[in-house]
C-alpha cells in the first residue's frame, strides 16, 4: 500500500476543500527510444520528496482506475488496450510494484458527462490510484463551458482524495486535430486542466503533461503526427505505444521506484 499517514491524508483533504471553494468561486518500431528522463511528472509540494508513492510490493496488485473518453479507452489500439493500459503494463513488468488497471473511460464522454457515474465507479472499484486523462476534443466540439470543465476535473480529484486514492492527472496524447483545426483551443484547455490539478497542494496529486511532452518528442525526432494517428481525433496503435511508453517513464520515480540502470557490458 502507499506510504500514507493520517496527518498527510488530513492535509490533502483540507487542501482539496480549499481548492473546491476557490474553483467554484472563480515498443515503437518506427520511433527512436523515448527520452530517458521524465519531463512532466510533477507535484505542487515536493520540497521534501515523498516519492515514490508506492515503494514496496503488496500481497495484491495495486488497483488503478482510469477515467477519460475514447482515447483513454484505447480506441484504435489494435493490440494493447490504449496508452493508459500500456503504461501500467510496463510499470508492472518493470517492477517491483504490480498493478491491476481497470479502465472506466467511456467513449464520447468528458468530465461533465462522467460526473453522474464517477462516484459509483469509485465505490465499486475502490482504487488506490485514480488516473484522470480527458481528451479535450469532445468538450471543444460540444462547447462545454471552461468553468464547467474545470469544476468537473476539480471534483474528480477531490473525490478521489476523499476516497484515499492517489491521483494522476494525465493530459491526452496529441492527435491530428492538435496540429490542425483545434490547435489553440485544445492547448488552452490542456493548460486549464494542468492549472486546476496543480492547485491541489499535495504530493498525492501527480500531473503528467503527456500532450506537450509527446509534441516535443515528435519535433525532436522530426516525425509527423500522421504516423501516430488513426484519424484526426484518435491515435493509432503506434501512437498509443509511444504515449504509453512516455507515461510509464514519467511515473517511474514518482508513483513507483525508478528502474535501476543496467550495468554496462
Amino acid at each position: 500500500m502507499a506510504n500514507h499517514t493520517g496527518r498527510r491524508r488530513l492535509t490533502a483533504w483540507l487542501g482539496a476543500c480549499a481548492v473546491a471553494c476557490a474553483v467554484s468561486a472563480c515498443g515503437t518500431k518506427a520511433a527512436d527510444q523515448p527520452p530517458t528522463a521524465p519531463e512532466s511528472a510533477q507535484s505542487a509540494a515536493r520540497q521534501t520528496s515523498p516519492y515514490p508513492l508506492f515503494s514496496h510490493p503488496s500481497s495484491q496488485p495495486v488497483v488503478a482506475m482510469g477515467v477519460g473518453g475514447s482515447v483513454a479507452h484505447g480506441w484504435d489500439d489494435k493490440t494493447g488496450g490504449g496508452y493508459l493500459a500500456r503504461a501500467f503494463q510496463t510499470l508492472t513488468k518493470s517492477g517491483p510494484i504490480s498493478f491491476q488497471f481497470i479502465n472506466k473511460s467511456i467513449e464520447g464522454y468528458g468530465p461533465t458527462q462522467m460526473a453522474a457515474k464517477y462516484p459509483t465507479f469509485l465505490h465499486e472499484v475502490h482504487p488506490q490510484v485514480v488516473v484522470i486523462s480527458w481528451g479535450m476534443l469532445d468538450d471543444i466540439a460540444n462547447k462545454t463551458p471552461i468553468s464547467a470543465f474545470e469544476q468537473a476535473v476539480q471534483s474528480e480529484i477531490q473525490q478521489a482524495l476523499a476516497a484515499h486514492a492517489d491521483v494522476i492527472v494525465v493530459t491526452p496524447p496529441p492527435t491530428g486535430a492538435s496540429y490542425g483545426h483545434d490547435v489553440a483551443s485544445e492547448a488552452a484547455l490542456v493548460q486549464d486542466e494542468i492549472r486546476v490539478a496543480k492547485q491541489f497542494k499535495t504530493p498525492d496529486v501527480i500531473v503528467v503533461d503527456l500532450f506537450n511532452q509527446m509534441k516535443r518528442y515528435l519535433a525532436a525526432h522530426h516525425q509527423s503526427i500522421q504516423m501516430y494517428s488513426a484519424d484526426d481525433w484518435h491515435p493509432n496503435t503506434l501512437g498509443h505505444e509511444l504515449a504509453g511508453s512516455l507515461l510509464a517513464q514519467d511515473l517511474q520515480g514518482t508513483l513507483v521506484p525508478a528502474v535501476a540502470a543496467k550495468p554496462s557490458s
